[in-house]
């Protein structure tokens, strides 16, 4: 095969049919250099045509932008060579979205969805010589309300046109998230040239396995351009594991039965490893090598366990035969220019969850299928991954000219991600059911527009794509509402967006929370990027801007006035708003990870942000973690203790996820916050594998004679190595405690170049210590720690500055 990529240097400009290109903007009617990959808005900041639309309140200054027409083009050269093969395809991995493809200025086809690659037989428009390739993009809004306006009225979430184009639909505007609604060509293109025959969609189908030998069903695709004689080989490695095969061709498809001896299993992280295998598969005409394609894969099995028990049925993902409770977050796009996110970003977003000991992360369904990076480092991290098709808030149309759209996507996903180990659950939609069911109430799911897609369509293509994961409706779905307690899966928004408080979570007895989440600031220095100093209060229209949610900063307002002391100070507003989001999800996660696997599964809402915003995120669009982050690091570890204060006692619970169980000793002190010791016990325990339950309890009125604003207990479960784990109770609101000056002091190790070891002592307590260094985004292994009076608290950072510089830079918070 041979391949011309396109990618790189291209030109475009505006087609004004509609006259919606402002005066300012009359330049970009004229052709001006482009990017490809990439988007319309990105290639008009690059010509500064627009101004960033992340700054301050720019967004409302480029709304024009997805209302005009656009064209790109690209001339390139074409060698005699390449037209001798017998057929000349263009690949474009990603059009976004309603696209009219010309070559030499002749019609070539057209695509109407943003998320799946489209191929175009080219050969007969291409020349010998000089060639041009035009894109013609259509508006995206202009299209989807035409549509609209021509079907049925369907109740959807924020603008109801979205759901007619199969487009992000973040990129219409979210709660989180600006209206940026995105043209152009955002993956890679490429013109691809072959005789006799092309392989495409490799699946590796673990079938069976055992202890001695894992049975995996490899096929490929065909597409044969003449009828002379083919064979197909295919070479698997990885491990011990190095074989050639020889496929049977069938109906355009060869077939390999490959067995594995002593295979070596694919594991969520902290399960085990994540060893991974590969398949070259080579298409021969006699001795020569014609066409060649590769994919990895993994050794896995998965199941849905729903077992009738005493509060409804459980929801526990099982992978190779054990039990997960699976821990982790939700995942939207990590910025609204998806050709512009970094591979590093990726690696930094992605190494943060495994570091935070999370197992598994959900493509939300209103963003994209991810880039090929995403899965190919949750593979290597062991991070699962629910996956949504791109389906969400909203009912969508049951027309069949959109369900042969859905179908195409639905194969075309398939077929490019199956081999990813780590996707462990095919999700048919966010949220639209319970939506649905909410505003009718007593209707079943299968009345809303659009049903069929989520319970016969996906399904289907699924199971006969596929079939080796789990396949569920909808995030929450269960029987009956769909967003039960009692079975299924569970979205909890009654605290935060119903204004309730986070210790209502304590009422929640969802049997798998998918989604849940409390709102923060994003850090002082991201804000810093796309504000004036005049914008940085808490109630500036700028700053309300940058909240998304309706009353989202009445919200914040409101719920640090329930546990912090209020000032007007804007690193004040960001300092509480964190913490008040990271002892939100504590308090959650705490709560459900005790009830393990009556509760199997909780991911808040959500990791990452596309831009900078106060959100439900806990790492700012910036990469700089939040307090609820590292809260997340210490609450998502394999060994917690946890404090639940019952009628006369505080309860406190151990839970395990090791396979094993650990011999320790649990230790209950409490501590006055000026330093010193009131009381201590131990007590011996033997911490069973997998499991949760309360090792020990203390009476209330062993503290009844303390001022409890002044005093706090500290737990610890102690092993042979050392504190496995440790956890705090504080009897008042922050607010209302008698903090005083800890007489903080630290010092700065250097351990190796770019890496020390910050060491953070007090005489009392200090309370949530903040650690910061001006003008970087340092790695910092702890960070919104309490440290005891006469203790310690070492901190790894790593950041590439000379000590000195640190020393200089560093600056410490602690709660006052």
């Amino acid at each position: 095969m041979k391949e011309l990529l396109l990618d790189g240097k291209w030109e475009f400009k505006a087609l004004d049919i509609y006259g919606m290109l402002p005066a300012r903007a009359r330049a970009a009617s004229k052709w001006m250099p482009a990017e490809v990959p990439g988007t319309i808005h990105t290639d008009l900041m690059k010509l500064r045509v627009i101004d960033d639309p992340f700054y301050r309140m720019n967004e409302n200054d480029v709304q024009w932008i997805d209302a005009v027409k656009w064209v790109y083009r690209k001339r390139f050269i074409v060698t005699e060579n390449l037209l001798t093969e017998d057929r000349v395809e263009l690949e474009a991995g990603g059009l976004d979205t309603y696209a009219q493809i010309y070559c030499n200025g002749m019609k070539v086809g057209m695509t109407a969805n943003m998320f799946v690659e489209h191929r175009f037989e080219i050969k007969e428009f291409l020349k010998a010589g000089m060639n041009e390739l035009a894109i013609i993009f259509d508006s995206p809004t202009r299209l989807s309300k035409d549509l609209q306006a021509a079907h049925t009225p369907l109740r959807v979430a924020n603008d109801p046109h979205r759901v007619f184009v199969r487009k992000a639909q973040y990129s219409f505007g979210w709660d989180w998230g600006p209206r940026l609604t995105t043209s152009g060509i955002w993956r890679s293109i490429k013109l691809q040239a072959y005789s006799h025959g092309r392989l495409s969609h490799p699946f590796a189908k673990t079938v069976s396995v055992s202890a001695d030998e894992a049975v995996v069903e490899l096929t490929v695709d065909i597409e044969r351009t003449s009828d002379v004689p083919l064979s197909v080989h295919a070479f698997i490695g990885g491990g011990m594991v190095a074989h050639e095969y020889m496929g049977t061709i069938n109906e355009g498809r060869a077939m390999f039965d490959v067995r594995i001896p002593e295979p070596r299993l694919w594991w969520p992280n902290e399960y085990g490893a994540q060893p991974m295998y590969a398949a070259v598969i080579e298409l021969r005409r006699g001795a020569e090598e014609i066409g060649v394609i590769e994919t990895s894969f993994a050794v896995r099995m998965v199941k849905l366990l729903q077992e009738k028990d005493e509060e409804g049925s459980s929801f526990i993902i099982e992978v190779n035969g054990r039990k997960i409770f699976c821990k982790g977050a939700d995942w939207i796009p990590s910025d609204s220019f998806i050709p512009r996110i970094p591979e590093t970003t990726y690696e930094r977003l992605l190494t943060l969850a495994r570091e935070a000991h999370m197992n598994m992360l959900r493509v939300w369904g209103g963003g994209i299928y991810e880039q090929d990076v995403f899965y190919d480092l949750c593979d290597r991290l062991g991070l699962m991954v629910w996956q949504d098709f791109m389906f969400a808030c909203g009912e969508y149309p049951d027309d069949a000219w959109f369900h042969v759209q859905v179908q195409d996507e639905a194969e075309k996903v398939i077929r490019r991600l199956r081999n990813h180990p780590s996707i462990v659950v095919w999700c048919g939609n966010n949220e639209s059911e319970w939506l649905f069911c909410t505003e009718h109430p007593g209707a079943s799911p299968d009345d809303m527009h659009g049903a069929g897609i989520f319970s016969s369509l996906l399904p289907s293509v699924c199971e006969k794509l596929d079939g080796t994961r789990i396949y569920w409706r909808s995030s929450p779905f269960g029987d009956g509402f769909p967003n039960s307690e009692s079975n299924g899966t569970h979205h909890q928004w009654t605290v935060w967006s119903s204004w309730k408080d986070y210790p209502e979570y304590a009422m929640d007895h969802a049997r798998f929370v998918s989604e849940f989440g409390f709102q923060a600031p994003a850090s002082r220095s991201t804000f810093d990027t796309v504000t004036l100093p005049k914008d940085r209060f808490m109630q500036s229209e700028v700053m309300e801007h940058h909240n998304k949610q309706i009353e989202g900063t009445e919200r914040l307002v409101r719920f640090m006035a329930a546990h912090y002391r209020m000032t007007d100070a804007f690193d004040d507003f960001i300092y509480h708003g964190q913490l008040v989001q990271a002892e939100a999800l504590k308090f959650a996660v705490e709560h459900w990870r005790r009830r393990k696997y009556l509760t199997a599964g909780t991911l808040f809402w959500q990791l990452n942000d596309c831009w900078p915003v106060s959100s439900w995120s806990v790492i700012d669009s910036s990469l700089v973690p939040k307090a609820a982050y590292y809260y997340a690091k210490r609450f998502y570890a394999p060994v917690l203790i946890s404090l639940k204060p019952a009628a006369d006692t505080i309860e406190v619970w151990l839970t395990s996820d090791w396979d094993h169980p650990e011999k320790g000793t649990m230790v209950i002190e409490l501590l006055s916050v000026n330093g010193g010791v009131r009381w201590k016990r131990s007590k011996q325990i033997v911490c069973p594998p997998d499991a949760s339950f309360a090792a020990a309890r203390v009476v209330k009125s062993a503290v009844t004679k303390y001022d409890r604003s002044e005093h706090y207990l500290r737990v610890r479960f102690e092993t042979s190595v050392g504190t496995i784990t440790e956890n705090r109770y504080f009897f008042k609101e922050p607010k209302h405690l008698q903090l005083p000056k800890p007489r903080l002091s630290w010092k700065l190790q250097e351990l190796k170049r770019g890496q020390f070891q910050l060491m953070v002592s007090a005489s009392r307590l200090a309370k949530n210590v903040r650690i910061e260094i001006e003008d970087e985004h340092p790695k910092l292994s702890n960070n919104y720690f309490d440290v005891d009076g006469g203790h310690t608290v070492r901190v790894t950072i790593d950041v590439d500055r000379p000590k000195g510089w640190v020393k200089k830079h560093l600056v410490l918070r602690y709660m006052q």
